[in-house]
């Protein structure tokens, strides 16, 4: 089973960053501007989760809510630097709402005013249903699997969902080695992860973990 590429945070390090060289994996920008080594598989962040994380993860906000809180004219100026990059990225989200609804509506009337011809991914959020997120799948390049940790839960119907229409599937926030595992069993084409750059120890513990995956079920079979 295919394994997800793996990425890390905004580091900087010159050990993460060879790391992430020597395995093809690569960084989401969530903040800072895009600086990728060559060949890298990075990922633009939109930087909800951010607002989201420093409102204190309010569930069930309207589009008038968080109009307050996203800072439409910082995402614009991150845009207009990734832009200028010399590479596109493996994939970038749309702005969206984290944990609310409304979220749907609101990536939608982004994509229209997204004009670079970037994979852009539909950040999935707690109470949007399957059906209507088909109906506007072909707009997108991929789902990426956001919302609450009981959100994530769902995360094998919307690969399911994805991978039924040739998109791919990315697992956001994957800050755990037991999310980890969840995004292989549910077959995510990437995901991202900050745990791995709080410390070393948990870099090698990420790294374990992704060396394991499928371990076990390939020595079932072999008895």
């Amino acid at each position: 089973m295919h394994k997800p590429i793996v990425m890390f945070g905004d580091t900087r390090s010159f050990e993460n960053i060879a790391l992430l060289s020597a395995r093809k994996w690569g960084r989401m920008f969530a903040t800072q501007s895009p600086t990728p080594f060559p060949f890298e598989r990075w990922g633009f962040d939109n930087g909800a989760f951010k607002a989201w994380q420093d409102a204190g993860f309010p569930h069930g906000l309207t589009q008038d809510d968080w109009a307050i809180l996203f800072d439409v004219e910082e995402f614009d100026r991150r845009l207009s630097e990734a832009l200028a990059v010399d590479s596109e990225p493996y994939l970038a989200v749309v702005p969206d709402i984290p944990g609310s609804r409304e979220s749907l509506a609101y990536s939608l009337d982004w994509r229209l005013d997204l004009y670079c011809n970037w994979p852009w991914y539909l950040a999935v959020q707690d109470g949007m249903e399957v059906a209507e997120v088909e109906s506007v799948l072909h707009c997108f390049a991929g789902i990426f699997l956001g919302g609450s940790d009981a959100f994530k839960l769902t995360a094998y119907r919307w690969a399911r969902l994805a991978h039924k229409h040739q998109k791919k599937f990315h697992y956001g926030r994957a800050g755990t080695p037991r999310k980890v595992r969840h995004a292989f069993a549910v077959q995510a084409d990437s995901l991202d992860s900050t745990f791995a750059t709080w410390t070393k120890a948990r870099t090698r513990e990420l790294c374990a973990t992704w060396d394991g995956l499928g371990l076990q079920e390939s020595l079932i079979e072999a008895y």
